[in-house]
């Protein structure tokens, strides 16, 4: 096993290429082969220090992330699409509300686009 000051490290370059969540953090250095454990340690340590800004009940992140994910999707807002985002923002470590309520108010402007 990796030590936690190795999964430490590997967080911040990953913090280096793009922001991540704290749930993003640990997901990704336990694919890298870090134990949860050391995972963990190292998610709560870069926010600790500042590094990891995304919080799971961060609108404005989500709403960034949201806007990204459909503009490389490049579709038109159907229910499927709102299903995949829902599991990308999941993924994304943001609170099921959080989630809940932006694809209510995305479904919402499917219903009737004159509310954008």
């Amino acid at each position: 096993m990796k030590g936690s000051k190795d999964a430490l490290k590997v967080g911040a370059e990953l913090l280096g290429v793009r922001d991540h969540s704290r749930e993003e953090m640990k997901a990704h250095l336990m694919r890298r082969g870090f134990s949860e454990e050391e995972s963990e340690a190292a998610a709560d340590r870069l926010v600790e220090l500042g590094l990891i800004k995304i919080s799971s009940n961060d609108r404005t992140a989500l709403q960034a992330a949201a806007r990204e994910y459909l503009e490389k999707k490049g579709k038109v807002m159907k229910p499927s699409l709102l299903s995949s985002l829902a599991a990308y923002l999941s993924r994304k470590g943001f609170s099921e509300d959080l989630i809940e309520e932006y694809l209510e108010a995305a479904a919402e402007v499917m219903r009737d686009p004159k509310q954008e």
